[in-house]
């Protein structure tokens, strides 16, 4: 009997074959990837406490199609009986496999050469699921390279290219051949799979969510359906109800933790430290027991300990969580462990230009332009540079070439619109932002940065719900909420600013002196001197613990969202200068209440802090002033 272990490589392999075998190349590579990477010396598969690995004797693809028979329990053929139908399904589907297998290979080669007409009218008298497959994925791969042709000779939209709807006739007409053999139940999980694809090209995203989890749940070592299921599922949507509808095995796992990959959530660890395996492994990001991506990495991990999928997931994970330390380390590993991986290329860019190491970036450009200059990340990377040396113009060639040869690649429209709102042209980022919101209404960025624009354009309304979309996909970054907060300050609106500062407190620290800078002076504003005088000495020990300058760090550039965060400069100046206001407002707030001492020594401290460049002189004026109008009192 096969151990755990045996079992995995065969799915694996089998997997690699299957997906091959239909032009889906990126699941196969993945597959082949992790097969690649289990250990050497590991003979059984390690199976966490309390977490499921796999269903128990899961049939490969071959013995679910092909009809192979399997040993079965003594007592179980009157449970068989109803399934005989589906069994005689299956081996008639092998026996059109094989018939069809001359027709099935000529198809395969010129799907290759990527002639997906002929592979068309080859297989245009088959009937055999493979061969049904690979005829209906080549006609939906012709459509989709003509709309592409088309789209680099005109101002289409991404949206009007990628959810064509009832009119497109070439969809419709392959929607409709998959559900008539659907309902004459004649899809096997491959075919379910590519109308899945045709839902989510028709805009009817629950429709392709459905048969997503269909496809999975008769075979889920696909992982592009995976992948396909990731877009079609809400990121608020509970993962408990989800996880309940997808199939017992070990990609769950994989599924799950790419899942939570942008779920943002504060960290305990207020230095940014996080333990990690030596191998770039989950550890505790958050630095809680609970954290959900540790426990899907770490079964992985165990699976696969040599994976540079799963460092990668850890990688993207670090930097979601803006550890960037933590993050150029693991990228760094995977490029010692595969030099020629291009693959997260863009992602380690970021990175770069959000440290500012020019000299890093420079080399990893120059590093993915001798690899491959015609791969979208590449394009992406130099874009980065050029974007990180203030050459604008250049940096929005290169993602404009990297849309060329990927319309739908989210990363370039994104950075496009972050260099167009450095460049001051308006209309160009509203289009670029508009366009990745319509490769993934998910991404955060966008929904920021279309805020960002609305707002430069004094257009309050619009910002503030941009940014609120921005900030219910990712409720625990402080950013989101204090670019909201600040929209509704501008607006006049301050009960829904104050709300928003002091949800920004709930979440991550990077912006937490701004939030707090911000509900001092709007409590101030609004007359609760109370509450004001609560924020200005949280401001105050702020800056005590942390310096002054980390005061308005949180105001200095962004780095992905483009630009400058809300209400961002001054630099440590601009610090000293709010920590000198704090100790002003607090020194006149105790002065009313009869502490003279405590008012006489914030005063010291700001008319101190003139000596080392640090207040202004207006405030070191109002503090000497306060000193004499004490000292006539008394």
């Amino acid at each position: 009997m096969d151990s755990g272990f045996d079992s995995l490589k065969s799915q694996l392999r089998d997997s690699v074959e299957e997906c091959t075998g239909r032009g889906l190349v990126y699941a196969a590579k993945w597959a082949a990837e992790q097969l690649c990477s289990l250990s050497a010396e590991t003979s059984t598969v390690p199976k966490p406490t309390g977490v499921p690995l796999t269903k128990p004797a899961t049939p490969t693809l071959k013995h679910r199609l092909r009809g192979a028979s399997r040993q079965l329990p003594l007592g179980t053929d009157t449970e068989d009986r109803p399934r005989d139908a589906e069994q005689e399904r299956k081996d008639q589907w092998s026996r059109l496999d094989s018939n069809e297998r001359d027709k099935v290979t000529l198809a395969k080669c010129l799907f290759d050469m990527r002639e997906f007409d002929r592979v068309r009218h080859v297989l245009q008298e088959c009937q055999g699921p493979r061969a049904v497959f690979l005829g209906l994925y080549a006609r939906y791969l012709s459509r989709e390279r003509k709309i592409s042709e088309n789209s680099s000779r005109s101002n289409e939209s991404v949206e009007a290219k990628q959810v064509a709807g009832e009119s497109d006739s070439e969809l419709v007409a392959i929607r409709d051949e998959l559900e008539a053999r659907d309902s004459d139940s004649d899809l096997d999980a491959f075919g379910v799979y590519l109308l899945a694809m045709v839902h989510k090209s028709l805009g009817q995203k629950q429709l392709a969510r459905t048969a997503c989890i269909r496809s999975l749940n008769m075979y889920e070592y696909n992982w592009s359906a995976w992948q396909l299921l990731e877009t079609c599922v809400d990121r608020r949507e509970s993962m408990d109800k989800l996880s309940g509808e997808l199939p017992g095995g070990w990609m769950r796992h994989a599924f799950l933790a790419h899942m939570l990959l942008e779920v943002f959530l504060p960290s305990s660890n207020s230095n940014g430290n996080s333990s990690s395996s030596t191998n770039g492994g989950s550890g505790n990001n958050n630095g809680t027991s609970s954290d959900e991506f540790s426990v899907h990495c770490q079964v992985l991990e165990q699976l696969f300990p040599q994976s540079q999928f799963v460092i990668g997931l850890c990688a993207v994970r670090h930097y979601n969580m803006r550890e960037f330390e933590e993050a150029r380390r693991l990228f760094g590993l995977l490029q010692k462990i595969d030099p020629y991986r291009l693959e997260l290329a863009d992602v380690h860019s970021n990175i770069l230009y959000v440290m500012e190491d020019r000299a890093r970036l420079g080399e990893l450009a120059h590093r993915c332009a001798e690899l491959d200059r015609f791969r979208p990340e590449t394009c992406c990377v130099i874009g980065n540079y050029y974007s990180l040396r203030r050459e604008h113009e250049k940096a929005v060639s290169y993602f404009q070439k990297a849309l060329q040869l990927d319309r739908n690649y989210l990363a370039a429209w994104t950075l496009m619109g972050h260099e167009f709102i450095e460049m001051k042209n308006t209309t160009a980022a509203i289009d670029a932002y508009r366009n990745a919101v319509d490769v993934d209404d998910k991404d955060y960025r966008a929904w920021y940065g279309l805020g960002q624009t609305y707002e430069m354009l004094n257009m309050s309304h619009y910002a503030i719900s941009y940014y609120a979309k921005a900030a219910a996909l990712r409720p625990y970054d402080s950013r989101m909420w204090c670019a909201l907060g600040n929209c509704y300050e501008q607006s006049k609106q301050l009960s829904q600013a104050i709300d928003c500062y002091r949800r920004a407190l709930v979440g991550s620290t990077e912006s937490e002196s701004l939030a707090i800078s911000r509900l001092a002076r709007l409590y101030d504003n609004t007359g609760d001197r109370e509450r004001a005088a609560y924020y200005y000495q949280l401001l105050y020990e702020h800056a005590l613990k942390n310096g002054a300058q980390a005061l308005y760090s949180a105001g200095g550039a962004v780095g992905e969202l483009g630009g400058g965060a809300v209400g961002g400069s001054g630099g440590m100046h601009g610090g000293q200068d709010e920590l000198a206001a704090a100790c002003l407002y607090l020194a006149s707030f105790e002065h009313e209440r009869g502490r003279k001492q405590v008012a006489l020594r914030y005063l010291t401290q700001v008319i101190d802090g003139a000596s080392s460049g640090g207040a202004s002189q207006q405030r070191v004026d109002e503090a000497k002033e306060m000193m004499r109008a004490m000292s006539s009192q008394s």
